[in-house]
């Protein structure tokens, strides 16, 4: 069972049940007395920017998987609804098949999102070439908090080899903090929150 917005290329899936929500207020009243199997909200930043229970929301969407299509997918749309705890983000204009594996993925517990192409200021940025797999490893426990001892711990490799993990990371995508590096990881679809 989906709540979701209007959104018409769903009503070809026909494994999907959809029950349509138009508010953010009654969004958070049919989740008290149903429970869906995923929320998807087609309204975008609207919907983000009507929201006047918030942490409600937030509780109702940390547990329940929700995606959020949006007209402008920009990296503060994604922040946005990061902090609504809405992990899932995708354009509006996605196909019924990916929209219906994106609903799929989310309730398996991943986030999701489609790749963007970088833009011509992105390409010249100097650093920003791809990142290892092990780097990408190492962003992610960078983004959960972990300092270099305990990344050391949790790789099994020793602390000077997680410092030169870090500071690789961090040249590559031309961040000068931890922080601004998962930033950057997390526009580019690198790690998850």
């Amino acid at each position: 069972m989906i709540h979701a917005g209007r959104f018409a290329p769903l009503r070809a899936a026909p494994e999907l049940e959809i029950l349509p929500v138009a508010l953010p207020s009654t969004l958070l009243f049919r989740t008290q007395s149903e429970t869906p199997d995923a929320i998807l909200i087609a309204a975008g930043e609207s919907f983000l920017a009507s929201v006047r229970h918030r942490r409600a929301l937030e509780e109702v969407f940390a547990e329940t998987p929700t995606v959020l299509l949006a007209a402008e997918l920009g990296a503060a749309t994604v922040r946005s609804a990061a902090r609504m705890k809405i992990y899932s983000v995708l354009p509006m204009e996605v196909t019924t098949a990916q929209l219906v594996a994106a609903i799929s993925a989310t309730v398996a517990g991943f986030a999701v999102t489609l790749p963007r192409a970088p833009s011509e200021q992105e390409e010249s940025i100097p650093g920003s070439e791809h990142l290892t797999a092990r780097e990408v490893e190492v962003l992610r426990w960078m983004a959960r908090g972990y300092r270099n001892k305990q990344l050391a711990a949790v790789l099994n490799i020793s602390e000077h080899t997680a410092k030169f993990h870090v500071s690789s990371v961090m040249a590559k995508l031309g961040a000068r903090t931890r922080t601004e590096a998962v930033t950057i990881g997390v526009t580019r679809g690198l790690v998850a929150i």
